[in-house]
C-alpha cells in the first residue's frame, strides 16, 4: 500500500509538467531543395506528413525550391551544410552531383543559377551536403563510474551533462536499495567525451542521453517482451526518473508501453495520469505523453534529460 501511494506521488509531478511536453522537441528550419516532397522531408526530420502541414499551414502538396520550413522533431536529424568547392580538370555538373549525392538541379539551385554547362578548373562553387554531426568539442560533460548500486557497460562511451550523471546516480542508487539482490542495473551509452555523433545512434549527442536496459522477470536485466518484463520494479525505476522533474521523453517500445500500462491501471493513480505519461493506446505516430515509442527500444528505454541553463559546477 505505501509503495502505491509513493508511486501515485511521483508521478502527479508529471501531470503538473504536462504542458510543458508539447513544447518539447528538436527544432529546425529546413530549406526545401528542387525536387523534396512533404513525405522525403517529413521522413528525414521523422515526423508526419500531416504534423509537418500543421506547423507550416500547408494547404497544397507542391513545394517551391527555396522555401523554409518550421520543424519540431524527438530525434536530432542529420546535419546540412554548405561547403565551396573548388572545380578541378576534367570536371562536370553532373559528375560533381554524382560524387557528392546530390542532383544538377540542386547545385544549381544553391548557387543562384549562375552555373553554365561547362566549368573551368579553380572555379569555385557551393555544395550542400548532409552528414552526422562532427565529434564535439562540449565541455561541461562528465563520466560517470560504476557505483554501488549499479554497472557501466564501456566507460568511454559513459560521458554526461552534469544533471544526467547526477539523476543517473540518484535513480538507479534508490533503484538497488529498493532492490537489493539479484543483478545491478548496468548504463550503457550516453554519450563520447566532448559529445558529438556516436554509431550507431541517432541522438547520444550532447550527454542528455541516456540507454538502460530493462528489468526482467528473475532479478536481471536485458531485451524485455511483455511477458518476461518485470513491471513491478520497471514501475519503481520509471517512477523514480519522473519524480526527478528533470527528465524530458523516454522511449518505450509500443508494446512494453502496453503491458506497463496496465499494469499501472491497477494502481491508485490521479486522474488524468495515464494519459499524460503514455502514449499508449493512441497509436505510435502520436506526440503525447511522456513515455514514447522509437524503433529499436524493445532491447533498452531510452531516457532524455532536460538541458542544463546554467553551466554545471565543477566535480570535485
Amino acid at each position: 500500500m505505501l509503495f502505491r501511494w509513493v508511486s501515485s506521488l511521483f508521478v502527479v509531478l508529471l501531470v503538473l509538467a504536462a504542458g510543458q511536453l508539447a513544447a518539447f522537441g528538436y527544432k529546425y528550419v529546413h530549406e526545401v531543395m528542387p525536387g523534396e516532397s512533404l513525405a522525403q522531408i517529413a521522413k528525414r526530420y521523422r515526423i508526419s506528413v500531416d504534423r509537418l502541414r500543421r506547423i507550416n499551414r500547408i494547404k497544397s502538396a507542391r513545394l517551391r525550391a527555396g522555401q523554409k520550413l518550421r520543424i519540431v522533431s524527438s530525434v536530432p536529424a542529420r546535419i546540412r551544410y554548405r561547403r565551396r568547392y573548388v572545380v578541378r580538370k576534367g570536371d562536370t555538373l553532373s559528375g560533381i552531383a554524382k560524387r557528392f549525392r546530390t542532383s544538377v538541379r540542386v547545385l544549381q539551385h544553391v548557387n543562384r543559377g549562375r552555373l553554365g554547362r561547362l566549368l573551368r578548373p579553380g572555379q569555385k562553387l557551393m555544395l550542400v551536403m548532409e552528414a552526422p554531426a562532427k565529434p564535439g568539442n562540449l565541455k561541461n560533460l562528465y563520466r560517470i563510474d560504476a557505483g554501488p548500486g549499479y554497472a557501466v557497460r564501456n566507460p568511454k562511451r559513459s560521458w554526461g551533462t552534469f544533471l544526467a550523471v547526477r539523476r543517473l546516480h540518484d535513480v538507479l542508487t534508490a533503484y538497488r536499495e529498493r532492490y537489493p539482490d539479484g543483478e545491478r542495473p548496468r548504463i550503457h551509452d550516453l554519450s563520447q567525451r566532448g559529445g558529438g555523433y556516436l554509431p550507431p545512434h541517432v541522438s547520444h549527442r550532447t550527454g542528455r542521453d541516456v540507454d538502460v536496459p530493462y528489468p526482467l522477470r528473475g532479478k536481471r536485466f536485458g531485451p524485455a517482451t511483455s511477458v518476461t518484463l518485470d513491471l513491478r520494479r520497471m514501475w519503481f525505476l520509471l517512477s523514480t526518473f519522473v519524480a526527478t522533474k528533470d527528465v524530458d521523453l523516454i522511449f518505450m517500445d509500443y508494446r512494453l508501453q502496453r503491458a506497463l500500462y496496465k499494469y499501472a491501471q491497477t494502481l491508485d493513480l490521479p486522474a488524468g495520469t495515464l494519459d499524460n505519461l503514455f502514449q499508449y493506446p493512441r497509436g505510435k505516430s502520436v506526440r503525447g505523453g511522456l513515455i514514447r515509442h522509437e524503433p529499436g527500444h524493445a532491447t533498452h528505454f531510452h531516457v532524455r534529460f532536460r538541458a542544463e541553463k546554467k553551466p554545471a559546477p565543477p566535480v570535485s
